[in-house]
């Protein structure tokens, strides 16, 4: 059986158990194709402004806290920049909320003891390994252009930073903010965030300050729905839905639903990176200036879509943004579109307006209505009595039931079956198997068809405490983020690449590969059908336990399935920056520090007393480049230093095997 529009009906707030509920539930779910990288923030208001709640907030604000973190606001950006507050990402929904009635701002994240918050070079001992976070030491790797093209394939160490104190404050600590007519001020800075902070650091580093065993403490504070809400950034142009179960206490009336979508570095005539160019003040230090690019493209734009409840179904759609918001997020509020703002879905796909990119029908977004439980009340509607004897016979928003009659979509009983084979391992290439792990089972029985899976893990080093851990920006699936597996063969999922799409869906003769296709509909995604996808963690040499439920269309819930998989050492033949070497040479790709890249590989990552030195000297190393970086006389000094060291390594390494990957 084929079940067309039934399958987007998906309850991600469905209640824990699976079956007909004898009250009603509302249900909504929210449809759009997002463009690439994009940060999203949604949230539904009253007709009369009041804030209900937020409903999805993307994982590199919710969890990675680019926010609110160390670094003045203006800094560069690159791929996976560790520094720099981006307080206009999502700024109308942070005003709105911190604004609601109850509602409080997050504490503000400085760093730890830096001349400026404008200065990425540090003064003192003060960085940590950071398992997401990274800083090219290559000036080529950190364009705008770059950023689909680089990984972090080493250790990097960041300063995780310090809560903003009321002693700060009353010292009139600042930071360097460039005024549009070139000159430079020193910006007050507040004890509060508009934003949380990052939430993915567990432990305390030896060098982090005390502050960072609160982050997660004070964020969940604040917001105490925010795991519930974080979302993985979705894929660039691959249809979403995101789902959400009505708390029973709103009553029936008009409602709105606002979505608001940010993409750094979206440049346009009258945003970017000449008008608003990178900081070149005295504010802002060596590294500030010279690596990155200027982040500040034209401001987040918002999509509203009015609806109402207590219509049993119905369906409400948007077509173009109703406003932006501020680009430094100085203020909440949302300025109506205008000639500033793209709005060129031919000329300049997926920019300004094109955020949320439109359907055939010209449509940038979708919400639906849905009560539960249609035909179970006392008086229900006549479609419950229509014979029927398949779906497509029945109205919207009814099935086919096992009776020969129509019934509403999720008043079915039963929950799927629990995965009995699930196995993870390493990732087959070593160069990924640090952090990427290779998941497997058989698809299991489901009276509904299967739309996602849940998978959760604990965190690699709080064992005894499982979190969920959202997308990283690589659009792999990772533990933590709601997989959304594609219906009827589409591979339409949210968090899916052509790729990971391949092995289980129907060729472009309409047959199915690499599976059995049971019900002769072309597709693989049936029972009993092997799925395998690829999924990122967070730490090296961290042992996870993985829990996997096979959720339906409604949110029947399987029985967790557990595995547990160790990620492996990094492999450091992946390019990881040469610190003081890379600062003598001026480029990380230099032939002698791809000598001495073999040399550490070769003769000291082979041995413990050579890994123990290595691991010393990516502590120590970015100080020393930081030193030697910021005095160029001795970049020459260096290089006179290391050039009996290469000779050594050369002599050594030279087998004529060309280790460099020409990127």
């Amino acid at each position: 059986m084929r079940f067309g529009w039934l399958s987007l009906w998906v309850v991600a707030a469905w209640l824990a158990s699976s079956g007909v509920s004898a009250a009603q539930a509302r249900l909504l779910e929210l449809s759009f194709t997002p463009t690439e990288r994009a940060q999203i923030a949604i949230w539904i208001e009253r007709d009369d402004g009041t804030f209900m709640g937020t409903v999805r907030l993307t994982s590199s604000v919710a969890l990675r806290g680019v926010g609110n973190r160390p670094g003045a606001l203006q800094m560069n950006s690159g791929f996976r920049w560790p520094y720099g507050r981006r307080e206009g990402i999502l700024p109308v929904w942070g005003w709105r909320r911190a604004t609601a009635p109850g509602a409080e701002v997050f504490p503000l994240v400085i760093f730890q003891d830096r001349i400026s918050e404008g200065f990425a070079t540090r003064n003192t001992v003060d960085a940590s390994p950071d398992s997401y976070f990274c800083l090219s030491f290559d000036q080529t790797t950190t364009t705008r252009e770059a950023l689909d093209a680089v990984t972090c394939a080493s250790v990097f160490n960041s300063d995780k930073g310090r809560f903003m104190s009321g002693q700060d404050v009353s010292n009139g600590y600042g930071e360097p903010f460039v005024l549009p007519s070139g000159s430079e001020t020193m910006r007050a800075l507040g004890m509060g965030s508009l934003y949380p902070p990052r939430r993915d650091v567990v432990g305390l580093g030896e060098f982090d300050h005390p502050d960072v065993a609160r982050f997660i403490d004070e964020a969940e504070r604040v917001m105490p729905e925010i795991d519930a809400v974080t979302m993985a950034t979705p894929a660039a142009d691959q249809p979403i839905a995101i789902q959400y179960l009505v708390p029973g206490e709103w009553e029936d009336g008009e409602y709105t639903a606002f979505v608001e979508v940010n993409v750094e570095g979206d440049y346009n005539d009258v945003f970017n990176d000449v008008t608003y160019p990178a900081p070149m003040s005295d504010g802002f230090d060596f590294w500030a200036q010279t690596y990155g690019y200027p982040y500040r493209g034209q401001p987040s734009v918002v999509y509203s879509i009015p609806f109402t409840l207590g219509v049993p179904i119905a369906t409400h759609t948007a077509v173009d943004p109703i406003g932006y918001g501020s680009l430094h997020g100085e203020d909440g509020a949302m300025i109506t579109m205008d000639d500033s703002i793209t709005d060129d879905p031919e000329g300049a796909p997926g920019s300004g307006a094109d955020r949320l990119r439109k359907d055939v029908a010209g449509t940038r977004a979708t919400l639906s209505v849905l009560t539960t439980n249609i035909c179970g009340q006392p008086d229900p509607p006549p479609q419950c009595s229509q014979p029927c004897t398949d779906s497509e016979q029945c109205d919207f928003g009814f099935i086919c039931g096992p009776e020969d009659r129509c019934v509403g979509a999720c008043d079915l009983d039963g929950a799927p079956a629990a995965i009995v084979d699930l196995a993870i391992e390493n990732h087959p290439n070593p160069k990924w198997s640090h952090r990427v792990g290779r998941l497997a089972f058989t698809v299991p029985p489901s009276l509904l068809p299967l739309r996602q899976y849940e998978i959760l893990t604990t965190d690699g080093i709080a064992v005894d405490e499982a979190r969920a851990v959202a997308l990283s920006e690589d659009d792999r699936p990772v533990v933590g983020d709601r997989l959304q597996i594609p219906v009827d063969g589409d591979c339409k999922g949210g968090t899916w690449t052509e790729t990971l799409c391949a092995p289980y869906v129907s060729n472009s003769a309409g047959e199915c590969e690499n599976g059995l296709d049971r019900d002769g509909d072309g597709d693989c995604l049936d029972a009993g059908d092997l799925l395998e996808v690829d999924i990122a963690f967070d730490q090296h040499e961290a042992e996870y336990e993985v829990e996997i439920s096979a959720v339906d269309i409604c949110q029947g819930r399987s029985a967790a399935a557990r595995a547990t998989l160790t990620t492996t050492r990094i492999d450091f033949t992946t390019v990881p920056p040469c610190f003081v070497a890379t600062a003598a040479y001026g480029s990380p790709l230099a032939d002698e520090i791809w000598a001495l890249r073999r040399f550490r590989d070769r003769y000291l990552m082979t041995n413990r007393a050579g890994r123990a030195f290595v691991d010393v000297y990516y502590v120590v190393g970015p100080y020393a480049a930081d030193f030697i970086a910021e005095h160029p006389w001795l970049r020459t000094t260096t290089r006179i230093f290391l050039t009996p060291l290469v000779a050594l390594a050369r002599h050594l390494t030279d087998d004529g095997i060309d280790e460099n990957p020409g990127f």
